[in-house]
């Protein structure tokens, strides 16, 4: 029983081995020939290579435009300064691709060698005809073409550079090439980060102008005080048809007495534009509504009323008389009294209170 058990373990790794060796073989794709045209001696340093190629796709192939490579600087010594592409079609149906390259070389060698333009890679695209070509082609090599793309290769290519200067008899240390310049980041960073901050701050300032920022000022002045109370009133100046109550206009001389420090009256108007230098441009505003308002309150004629008033012009000074109010305020530095200063004063007041007595 162990040698049967034995036996079938030997014949299943043989089977393992032998199918295991068996691959199945694909055809393989090759790109087709390039024909390249080039010189390839008498270059030195400056001098420009002109390289043409050309090749043959066979039917239903499309060519890839896009893998050409675009001018710019190939390494520290080659630059690509022009390409073209054109395309014609053969006989058989197929297309036939030139290439005109045309490069340029920054840079020399001591003794005249042979130097090499690096290979190129270009490919095909499937064509919009690979589904029929799927469908009518009969080996397995059409399908793979059909739908695979297909690589072409430009090999390398020498040539033979001269160099500039005479070769010398002492041996020269040469540095390593300079690595590519970075991109400066710092600049735009630092450019960005200004405009930033420069907006927000317009931004803030905009916001404190208009008293949109509610914590700000932290002791706010009379006028803006006012300007807030108002709001809270909903009054607005949209609102055309809106007209003030007597509520509204308390509210109002309030606010005009808080700023003056007094009450004010016909007579003491003049004190408010004193005391209040800022209020001078809004000097006619103010004074055609306070008389309006005040023979509102005071004179007994009936027909008089708050509709007189107009509430958009009204609200328009005040806010404007609040940003002037905001604009103009300086905070006040309170100085801390020292001790020595505390002793003067206490004294004094005993000795002026005595004079208060005797006289």
């Amino acid at each position: 029983m162990k040698i049967r058990v034995l036996l079938l373990l030997c014949l299943s790794l043989f089977l393992q081995t032998v199918f295991a060796g068996v691959t199945v073989a694909t055809p393989a794709v090759t790109g087709p020939k390039v024909k390249i045209t080039m010189r390839d001696n008498g270059y030195t340093l400056g001098d420009t290579i002109a390289m043409h190629a050309e090749f043959n796709l066979a039917k239903g192939l499309v060519f890839d435009p896009n893998s050409v490579p675009l001018k710019g600087p190939v390494n520290n010594w080659l630059d690509l300064r022009n390409v073209s592409m054109a395309e014609a079609k053969n006989a058989d149906g197929g297309s036939k691709i030139s290439i005109d390259f045309t490069w340029q070389i920054f840079g020399t060698v001591e003794h005249a060698q042979t130097l090499k333009i690096p290979a190129i890679q270009l490919q095909t695209i499937p064509s919009s005809d690979s589904a029929k070509a799927d469908d009518n082609a009969k080996d397995s090599t059409a399908k793979l073409a059909a739908n695979k793309p297909l690589t072409i290769t430009i090999p390398a290519q020498g040539f033979n550079l001269s160099p500039v200067l005479p070769p010398t008899i002492t041996e020269n240390t040469h540095r390593p090439h300079a690595p590519p310049l970075r991109f400066n980041e710092r600049t735009p960073l630092t450019f960005a980060i200004t405009c930033l901050s420069l907006g927000l701050l317009c931004c803030a300032l905009w916001l404190w102008l208009q008293d949109k920022i509610s914590w700000l000022p932290r002791n706010p002045g009379p006028m803006t005080r006012l300007a807030r109370q108002l709001n809270q009133q909903k009054l607005r100046r949209q609102n055309i048809g809106q007209v003030f109550t007597a509520e509204n206009l308390r509210t109002i001389h309030a606010g005009l007495a808080s700023a003056a420090g007094q009450s004010l009256y016909p007579n003491t108007l003049v004190n408010l534009f004193e005391k209040n230098p800022y209020l001078a441009a809004e000097k006619p505003a103010i004074t055609q509504f306070f008389n309006a308002s005040w023979q509102t309150f005071y004179e007994k004629n009936t027909h008089s009323s708050t509709s007189n008033i107009s509430v958009t012009d009204t609200l328009r000074w005040i806010n404007r008389s609040a940003m002037a109010e905001r604009l103009s305020r300086r905070p006040v530095s309170r100085r801390p009294v020292s001790r020595r200063q505390a002793n003067q004063n206490v004294r004094q007041k005993p000795v002026a209170l005595n004079r208060a007595t005797k006289a």
